[in-house]
């Protein structure tokens, strides 16, 4: 607490817990955290599945590092084909009950022991079965301090319980039958959590379906889902996994998060301003030149970089897509003291982004003749300090064009665990259009 909340510490880099994060953001509201924080992993296993490598992949994604990965599978969502077959569940048995558990000095052992016996979430998972749920592989302690438990699976969990709910850290994974493959997706949707996620699925269409609907910042297809590899899978994820500005470790745009910016006050970009031209004639001539090189640099990197997934490794048998999704939406707050330039250029961001973008200003504010003019009423939201402070829950992120806030605005951020783009509006698309878009890693392994 002393550390994280001293005025000499500019920003906090954090991995742990989803509580851990919240405590710190409420310990010092104003300081920046980049946090990657808990998940509840699902891996969904369709009739189209290669099963026999599907259960290799859930076994290593669920029991490796005695399931204490972030990142590690503790939900299987099974299509009901494959819930109903006999055949996977044994198979499924023989796999996990093949697994040594021990201790780490045995070379043999493959799951050793907890970081804690202390565990309450495991141990009210483990001694409590909810209605419809039975024990495919029983949970089993193999020492008398109960640190090291085997791999075990329950069967029957159903959608809301404790075990579907909680992240337990531990090597139990919770297993579940979905109606279909929609119902599949959104049963892995369900969850506060979106760190990581997997598909076990020969069908191109199911793949292309999942890849573009599942919410979770690292995405695998065949294969297991932990393992990230720097550059090859920046990692991070979304909705609970993640504090910050949905920039991910190991990826092209981390290190902007700890750096200042400033312009060289040089703007030479030409090129087409298309739907633009109207806002850049409400400007005045010296902030007119500084708009047009503003929205001919989000345009062209916008298109160059932001809208292009790409894979720069180009391994064989395993495709790694690096890509930017829009927010669902996103809250832009004017304060009065905002230059007009300034607040064109957030809008016209989120715009080429394609991010959906309201904006809050008081109804005193000074630019609210000209943003109605130019954009309508729809996109203005007249709003006291108070009803925005209220508001800020319905939204993915916040933008604002300065730290200029009240505490109270900070508090309720840290509250809600949202995250507030400070920095001012820059001319470069390359670092502003960061500040209205999420990173998702695809890793795809194609070969057999």
């Amino acid at each position: 607490n002393y550390l994280t909340a001293h005025p000499s510490i500019k920003h906090t880099i954090m991995t742990g817990g989803t509580d851990t994060a919240f405590r710190l953001l409420e310990n010092n509201p104003t300081c920046p955290l980049s946090a990657e924080t808990g998940g509840k992993n699902a891996i969904i296993v369709t009739a189209a599945a290669d099963r026999d490598h599907a259960i290799q992949n859930i076994v290593t994604s669920s029991f490796s590092n005695a399931g204490q990965k972030c990142s590690a599978c503790s939900l299987l969502i099974l299509e009901k084909e494959v819930y109903n077959d006999p055949a996977f569940k044994t198979k499924l048995i023989d796999a996990v009950t093949s697994l040594h558990t021990g201790s780490a000095w045995n070379g043999g052992n493959y799951v050793g022991p907890m970081i804690t016996n202390q565990n309450d979430k495991l141990l009210h998972a483990i001694n409590h079965l909810e209605e419809g749920e039975w024990w495919l592989v029983k949970p089993e302690f193999v020492d008398e301090k109960k640190y090291m438990l085997k791999p075990c699976v329950k069967w029957g969990v159903k959608p809301g319980s404790y075990s579907f709910v909680n992240e337990l850290f531990a090597p139990m994974l919770s297993v579940v039958c979905a109606d279909s493959f929609e119902h599949a997706i959104q049963l892995a949707n369900s969850s506060e959590y979106g760190l990581t996620a997997g598909l076990q699925s020969l069908d191109e269409r199911e793949q292309y379906r999942w890849k573009n609907s599942i919410e979770a910042g690292n995405l695998y297809i065949n294969r297991g889902i932990t393992g990230a590899i720097v550059s090859r899978q920046p990692f991070g994820g979304m909705k609970r996994s993640a504090f910050g500005g949905g920039i991910k470790a190991g990826g092209p745009n981390y290190v902007s998060c700890f750096v200042t910016i400033e312009e060289t006050g040089k703007y030479d970009v030409k090129g087409d301003l298309g739907q633009f031209k109207a806002v850049a004639g409400t400007l005045r001539n010296d902030e007119k030149k500084q708009y047009e090189a503003s929205a001919i640099s989000y345009l062209k990197n916008y298109d160059e970089e932001f809208a292009k997934p790409r894979d720069i490794h180009n391994l064989y048998g395993e495709q790694n897509v690096f890509r930017y999704l829009p927010l669902k939406n996103m809250l832009f707050r004017i304060n009065a003291n905002d230059s007009l330039l300034d607040v064109l250029k957030v809008i016209t961001a989120a715009t080429v982004a394609k991010t959906p973008l309201k904006v809050s200003l008081d109804a005193s504010n000074p630019h609210f003749p000209t943003l109605k003019m130019l954009y309508g009423a729809e996109i203005l939201k007249l709003q006291t300090e108070a009803e925005f402070i209220a508001d800020m829950k319905n939204y993915e992120r916040i933008r604002t064009c300065s730290a200029d806030f009240s505490m109270d605005i900070y508090k309720k951020a840290a509250e809600l665990g949202k995250y507030i783009a400070l920095a001012k509006p820059l001319a470069e698309g390359r670092l502003e259009l960061i500040h209205y878009l999420k990173e998702q890693s695809v890793t795809f392994e194609y070969h057999r």
